[in-house]
């Protein structure tokens, strides 16, 4: 077998056909090609004789290398290329099935809407859209919008939501609105981020083609290399809170060499530990970089971290930042600069040169009868003139172009001197903050950290992930495998595979589990705690025996058994009544109108105890169940938290009702057969959680009838009243 050549650089076309030149061999001796590291790895055919000389064969680790790196490169490629697609399908498609009612009903839309010009804000025009009714939406700080006058397919407005309150949402726009988007009956839509796929493209090519500690932290997630222990490095704790498991997860991701895993079961403490993390490390004089999938949990790390003396720096889209942390956005920090205040001068005189300068003609095209700029300026110079265009036309289309190039000149330098305090301000700080995908912007294009900490782990799609990690010498991912994977409209299996659990199931010894909760009683932790975290968690004092009744808040007259307000966990059994599950016509969902009512039942006597609706949340796996409860809810003007099981992770309440929804003749409960979405589902309730379902039917699912033994033992198994 002719063994492979291996060429330095990228070579196509022209440079490879005189590659292959000098080696006497032609692009048809070629069987396949590979491009990896820089180079050009050549596999020939059977037929061909000539034998490459012994310097051009690559080692068989080589070979190896580049093909693993070339073949993961172009799958992820090729993955996200139809996550895409399908994304923007997707929303096309429920925009075009699905009435406007019904969308908003989903959380994916607001209606009824009426636009008010605010003005500009970081170069930004916002927009407040308002009505009286209150709006509930999934639709949050930093999505991107589109904006229609009730059809969003004849729409191309986009913009970024800046801020969402009861009864508004302000959007940003890169340009000044249209006219109409300031009128009535505006309606608002969820629509697709197409940058953050573009990015991680970008990311999965610089990784292909990775040097030096990139290629060494590439190889070692590949699987190509192995990573060296972590010996725990002793500290003096700046949250003297933390406990023991916290402690040691801290410890040993500070001696960790290239990466390290710390695996946070629900109420944990996990971005506690975290922040302790990057503190510590910013005391050792390193430079962090701390990101997250959602904009969300990286305001919850700056935050938190704002409480320290430290240089924080957040960099995005500044409509995409809380409100209340704009002080630490960089746009902010720069407008704050001292040397800004001369550069906004320089180009307010930009402007007033722009406008003197259009008082000459501009060389359109029709105007110069498609001469370019320099053969204008040097008729001009010669004092001669052109067929069809008068002389004194031709001198002012001279001038014009004269001006815009002194504009031009002038407005590079301003640009230029703008990029220097940028990245003086990144230089400076101490921790940068950003999503994983703005850690691939042009802003931190040239910026190496010796952290990066990434925080949601378990949720974000492994391209995602890489973003961060190429950008610093060693990393540290939080997460919980335990629960829900990310969400992936196309349903390639792969893409809901993740780098912390490919990671922590390899690398054991780099992991450790926090082990004390702080959100729920002791005895609705304990399925959970049995069943995914091998008996391993521990209840705080503070949260272990802790029940609605601790609140002072009034017994049920209507529900007594249900919601006693000293048990924490209770199952409604359906079995006996008339609770059957039902789909639409055009749904593949299901819903459960008997489960549904009793839902909104149980929260409006929750209310009339004393409960406050903050403290409720329903949570169902289906979303034709969400939009059955949510028309319940607005039929008795309720506002309480109604949620698929996917779209509270990361959430909590005091109280947690949980409908099921399956009832059949067959037995059959499709994806509840999910156990991480059952965990997800059991763990969010802080005081009290209510399950309601039919309790024959889940039995048919072993892990479902293991969970019904435990309430049967641990809590009331009760019959609706």
């Amino acid at each position: 077998m002719t063994p492979p050549i291996l060429l330095p650089g990228i070579l196509k076309e022209k440079d490879l056909t005189l590659a292959l030149r000098r080696l006497k061999l032609k692009t048809s001796d070629i069987k396949s090609i590979h491009y990896a590291d820089n180079a050009t790895l050549i596999f020939l055919k059977k037929r061909v004789k000539n034998k490459p000389k012994k310097e051009l064969i690559p080692s068989r680790k080589t070979e190896a290398e580049m093909l693993r790196v070339e073949a993961f490169v172009e799958e992820y490629r090729y993955l996200i290329a139809q996550e895409r697609t399908a994304e923007i399908e997707a929303q096309i498609r429920e925009i075009k099935t699905f009435s406007a009612h019904e969308r908003e009903l989903f959380g994916r839309a607001v209606l009824h809407l009426k636009g008010k010009y605010l003005g500009s804000e970081f170069y930004y025009h916002l927009v407040r859209f308002s009505r009286d009714k209150r709006i509930e939406t999934e639709i949050a700080n930093g999505d991107i919008v589109l904006v229609s006058q009730g059809n969003p397919l004849q729409s191309d407005l986009t913009g970024t939501v800046f801020e969402i309150r009861r009864h508004f949402i302000t959007v940003a726009f890169e340009n000044a609105p249209p006219r109409w988007a300031l009128s009535k009956d505006i309606r608002i839509d969820l629509y697709i981020n197409d940058i953050t796929f573009k990015r991680m493209e970008e990311n999965l090519l610089e990784l292909l083609h990775a040097r030096g500690r990139q290629k060494k932290v590439r190889n070692i997630i590949l699987g190509l290399d192995a990573p060296e222990a972590a010996a725990p490095i002793p500290f003096t704790p700046k949250d003297n809170r933390l406990n023991f498991s916290q402690k040691e997860a801290v410890s040993k991701a500070l001696g960790s060499k290239t990466l390290f895993l710390i695996h946070g079961p629900p109420g944990t403490g996990k971005t506690s530990t975290l922040i302790e993390l990057i503190l510590q490390s910013v005391a050792r004089k390193q430079k962090v970089l701390a990101t997250a999938d959602s904009n969300t949990a990286v305001d919850n790390m700056l935050m938190r971290l704002a409480k320290h003396d430290c240089k924080i720096v957040r960099i995005g889209h500044p409509v995409r930042i809380a409100a209340e942390l704009h002080k630490y956005s960089i746009h902010y920090l720069f407008e704050q600069h001292a040397a800004a205040k001369s550069l906004k001068e320089a180009w307010q005189e930009i402007k007033e040169m722009a406008q003197q300068r259009d008082l000459h003609a501009k060389p359109t095209a029709a105007r110069s009868r498609g001469m370019n700029q320099e053969r204008i300026l040097s008729l001009v110079h010669k004092g001669k003139t052109q067929r069809g265009i008068s002389k004194e036309t031709l001198q002012s289309m001279a001038l014009w172009i004269k001006a815009n190039r002194k504009i031009e000149a002038k407005a590079n330098d301003l640009r230029d001197q703008e990029a220097q305090i940028y990245r003086q301000i990144i230089e400076d700080a101490d921790i940068v903050l950003a999503t994983n995908s703005m850690a691939k912007s042009d802003m931190l294009a040239d910026t190496w950290f010796d952290l990066a900490v990434i925080d949601e782990g378990s949720q974000q799609m492994i391209p995602s992930t890489l973003i961060p990690i190429l950008k610093a010498n060693r990393f540290v991912i939080a997460g919980d495998h335990k629960q829900l994977p990310p969400t992936v409209i196309s349903n390639h299996p792969k893409l809901r595979e993740t780098l912390f659990e490919a990671l922590i199931e390899k690398h054991p010894n780099l992991s450790k589990m926090l082990q004390v909760q702080y959100r729920m009683h002791e005895k609705i932790m304990k399925f959970s705690n049995e069943h995914f975290y091998e008996g391993k968690l521990i209840a705080d004092e503070s949260v272990r025996g802790h029940t609605l009744a601790d609140l002072g808040l009034h017994e049920s007259q209507k529900f007594p058994e249900i919601l006693a307000l000293s048990s924490p966990l209770t199952f409604v059994d359906m079995h006996q009544t008339d609770a059957k599950e039902a789909q639409n016509e055009r749904s593949t969902s299901y819903y459960n109108e008997a489960e549904a009512k009793l839902c909104v039942d149980l929260a409006r006597e929750l209310l009339q105890m004393g409960a406050k609706p903050e403290d409720i949340g329903i949570i169902t796996p289906y979303a034709a169940q969400i939009k059955t409860i949510k028309q319940l809810l607005e039929h008795h003007e309720l506002s309480v938290e109604t949620k698929t099981v996917d779209g509270f992770q990361g959430q909590e309440k005091k109280v947690i009702i949980i409908s099921f929804v399956r009832a059949n003749e067959k037995g059959e409960i499709g994806f509840l057969k999910d156990a991480r979405r059952l965990n997800v589902a059991v763990t969010r309730a802080r005081r009290k959680l209510i399950c309601i379902g039919d309790a024959k039917i889940l039995r048919h699912d072993k892990l479902f009838a293991e969970f019904l033994g435990f309430m049967e033992d641990e809590g009331d198994f009760v019959l609706p009243s």
